[in-house]
């Protein structure tokens, strides 16, 4: 996935669903890094390779907190 598109996504809580996963990440991406992405979730960080991702979609406004 192109690093251009992914920081149009910083700051946003989103749903990352991955190519090994079928329910996916959910979480506030807070970086990009060459090939990477940092994701803020509830209990834990996790950084996701962006060559994994399958779909981004952003989460409706309630959950953008």
């Amino acid at each position: 996935m192109p690093q251009e598109l992914m920081k149009e996504f910083i700051g946003k809580v989103c749903t990352i669903i991955l190519f090994n996963e079928s329910f996916g990440v959910q979480g506030k991406i807070v970086a990009v890094e060459d090939n990477w992405i940092k994701v803020e979730e509830k209990n834990r960080v996790r950084l996701i390779n962006g060559d994994m991702i399958r779909d981004i979609s952003i989460a409706p406004e309630k959950y953008q907190k």
